[in-house]
């Protein structure tokens, strides 16, 4: 596993900032998640609204996220990235969000062979009923 890069780092804290509303998600920075006896650690999994308890802490999560977000690192390819979409879409997770700070874009994809992608403008996930300003997230 890599190390996350300066941009990577500063990404993942913009949009959990831009998108943490306090109400509607648990918002988890490299949380591991548990397929099928493998581990996954996205960079950012939203998951619903729930009370923290912080007495009974967990490894691993089994639980399912909503969204998962993952940013391009420098060494990372984007097949690496899609090939995991497939097993989290597979697990049930909703929605995946891929960043790809180079061209600053944001590709939001619910379906696999369909990803919708944005460089500019406002980009909305009508399934997780989210969206980001592009200009704001890569300010």
């Amino acid at each position: 596993m890599m190390s996350p890069s300066y941009n990577h780092s500063y990404l993942a804290y913009r949009i959990a900032k831009l998108l943490d509303n306090g109400e509607q998600f648990n918002i988890h920075i490299e949380i591991t998640l548990d397929i099928d006896g493998y581990d996954y650690i996205p960079d950012i999994a939203f998951y619903e609204r729930k009370k923290i308890d912080f007495l009974h802490d967990k490894i691993k999560s089994e639980e399912k996220p909503l969204l998962i977000i993952e940013i391009l690192s420098p060494k990372q390819s984007v097949n690496e990235i899609t090939d995991k979409f497939e097993i989290y879409l597979k697990f049930g997770i909703k929605s995946c969000w891929l960043i790809i700070p180079p061209t600053k874009t944001v590709t939001i994809c619910n379906d696999i062979n369909h990803p919708v992608s944005y460089s500019m403008g406002i980009a909305k996930d009508e399934i997780i009923g989210v969206e980001i300003a592009i200009e704001e997230l890569f300010r």
